[in-house]
């Protein structure tokens, strides 16, 4: 099977500069269709029928590359490295995690608007989303970005598991209503069409969203997180946790490396391999039911909380 490990064409300055302006960028025939043949039935074993593969319970869209030999060879071997070095002129990639995103067909769920930046325990930008469609991709169901947020330098509260439990501080922001924006002629709403193999990038602080399915079919997609050159360690209690590894091994302005986060691609041509990237978790657990892999109705409910004021203290509140 000729699975390609270089992308199918260049990438090209003009690119590489929309991506620089806007927040994100589409890339076309990054991948050839072996690889979306190889990883489809796949995500739909996993994603639909639930089959247990090893996957956190808790977690069953996160950490494929770690169970699943055919995702592990896609993250390592597959040209996503390489174009997304590339975009974002990075010198070094390195690998972060990988997770599913996916909605049933005929679905009106809904991503809320967001963007990704403060569910790192990272400083930097260079963190996107590579965001890598398996199924074909239409504009009604395909992310939608709000162009040129990531210039806005606000850290938003993000309802992670671990901000669930917190309350919320007063100088963390909730993230802007932007559908009434939609009718601001100096606001740019980007979705694509987009075919299995094309690839969509989006920077971490680029505001972002979903709207429903109305295909016949599941939408389905795989998102690959990696760290490029600018990025240094900068835990939070509000972060997202990453199996493994813990916020003492984390430390302040230091640059990820290290078996977990291992070099997937260079400009000079070095790489890590897979050899010390871990397979499976470093704990078990019984045998379980499977939870979804997304938590669209959990985010609402948060929503809903913070409008009211719920997530922390009274803003009218004194404290001695």
């Amino acid at each position: 099977m000729p699975l390609n490990r270089h992308p199918l064409r260049e990438i090209t300055q003009q690119e590489i500069d929309t991506y620089k302006r806007d927040g994100a960028v589409c890339l076309r025939q990054v991948f050839d269709k072996d690889w979306i043949d190889l990883l489809e039935p796949i995500a739909r074993e996993v994603i639909i029928e639930k089959k247990d593969v090893g996957l956190l319970p808790t977690i069953p869209g996160r950490y494929m590359a770690r169970c699943i030999e055919e995702y592990r060879k896609f993250v390592f071997e597959s040209p996503l490295a390489e174009a997304a070095g590339k975009v974002l002129e990075s010198k070094e990639i390195r690998f972060f995690f990988d997770e599913f995103f996916a909605k049933p067909a005929q679905s009106d769920a809904k991503t809320l608007w967001h963007c990704d930046r403060m569910a790192f325990p990272v400083e930097g930008k260079t963190v996107p989303s590579l965001w890598i469609p398996l199924t074909p991709i239409v504009k009604e169901n395909c992310l939608e970005v709000l162009a040129e947020s990531q210039h806005d330098d606000v850290p938003y509260w993000l309802f992670s598991p671990n901000a669930r439990k917190m309350i919320k501080p007063d100088d963390r922001v909730p993230h802007p209503d932007i559908e009434p924006m939609r009718g601001d002629a100096d606001k740019r709403f980007l979705s694509w069409d987009m075919e299995p193999g094309d690839m969509l990038i989006v920077h971490p602080w680029a505001l972002h969203y979903s709207g429903g399915n109305p295909t016949d079919d599941w939408r389905i997609a795989v998102s690959q997180r990696v760290f490029g050159d600018d990025i240094r360690w900068a835990p939070r209690p509000d972060c997202l946790n990453i199996a493994g590894v813990c916020f003492d091994e984390m430390l302040d302005g230091e640059k990820p490396a290290g078996p977990l986060f291992p070099l997937l691609w260079s400009e000079d041509g070095r790489s890590d391999g897979d050899g010390q990237y871990p397979r499976g978790f470093a704990t078990t657990w019984p045998k379980t039911e499977m939870g979804g892999i997304n938590e669209y109705d959990t985010f609402k409910k948060m929503k809903v909380k913070e409008a009211a004021g719920e997530l922390g203290k009274n803003a009218t509140e004194k404290v001695d």
